[in-house]
């Protein structure tokens, strides 16, 4: 497949990725051909896939979505693949020699976040975002070989955290809580008194926002390797945690800040792509 042939269809899933996630526009920006197509297409595969597990109501749908992508994986394994994403891989699929299990280790996983328990701590709410996260990190370093996968795990992880609390009222609505029991009980506050404005809710989500500010800023201290979009997605989440964490209004503070990707984004994408290139 030449690049023209296999950037236009790829253009439709990078808008949807780039309209939930600007900072990724910028990111690639700094990867040269055929790096940017290449992460690109990983980076959109995952946005697809943690629609599934976190964007779609309804369990049906969900699951038919990712029972095709078990069946597109099984399909790139044997070089035989049909979406566009996976074509744009399949010559990284093909060197990296990923174990179909993996692969539908992915789709396990996924299907595992469509009912969550609520956590009762920090820890135990990340950990269970990582399992999802784990297997697609161990793909990524597989397939460009240029990556800490525990630290991408963990890096996605909490972005995650961040994004369900973003979506806080979409979360609550479709039966998750992205803020842990123990939280809560601080904060004297019930599952149901996060849907409404407060001082007690807002207090808590600074709380909360404080909290993950600091996993993501020992994260970042460690110093770890990461591709251009684990690098960016890092970077971008410290920077609205910390500033909604300072805000009177937590919950717009995240919604404004998603908007606008900050300079440390951009930085830290810089340099993860200038490592890239060697």
């Amino acid at each position: 497949m030449n690049a023209e042939s296999s950037n236009a269809p790829l253009a439709s899933f990078e808008a949807k990725w780039a309209d939930a996630h600007p900072e990724f526009g910028l990111a690639l920006t700094f990867l040269r051909e055929p790096a940017r197509t290449e992460q690109s297409a990983f980076g959109c595969l995952l946005f697809e896939l943690e629609h599934a597990a976190f964007g779609i109501r309804e369990m049906q749908p969900a699951a038919i979505k990712l029972q095709w992508w078990a069946e597109e994986f099984a399909r790139a394994a044997n070089g035989e693949a049909r979406h566009p994403l996976t074509r744009v891989l399949a010559e990284r699929i093909a060197r990296a020699s990923i174990p179909l299990a993996r692969w539908q280790e992915v789709v396990m996983a996924a299907l595992n976040q469509r009912d969550p328990e609520p956590a009762p701590d920090l820890r135990a709410l990340i950990e269970n975002y990582a399992r999802f996260y784990s297997p697609l990190a161990e793909i990524e370093t597989a397939l460009f070989a240029d990556s800490d996968a525990a630290a991408t795990a963990r890096a996605f992880a909490l972005a995650r955290a961040l994004r369900e609390t973003t979506v806080l009222p979409d979360a609550l609505r479709d039966g998750r809580l992205p803020l842990p029991l123990d939280l809560l009980a601080r904060h004297r506050l019930a599952r149901g008194d996060l849907a409404g404005k407060s001082p007690e809710a807002a207090a808590a989500l600074r709380d909360w926002l404080k909290a993950l500010g600091a996993e993501f800023g020992d994260l970042a201290r460690k110093a770890p390797r990461l591709s251009v979009v684990s690098a960016a997605t890092l970077a971008s989440a410290r920077s609205r945690a910390r500033r909604a964490a300072r805000a009177p209004e937590p919950l717009a503070a995240l919604a404004e800040a998603q908007r606008r990707p900050s300079i440390g984004t951009v930085w830290s994408a810089w340099r993860a792509a200038r490592r890239s290139r060697g």
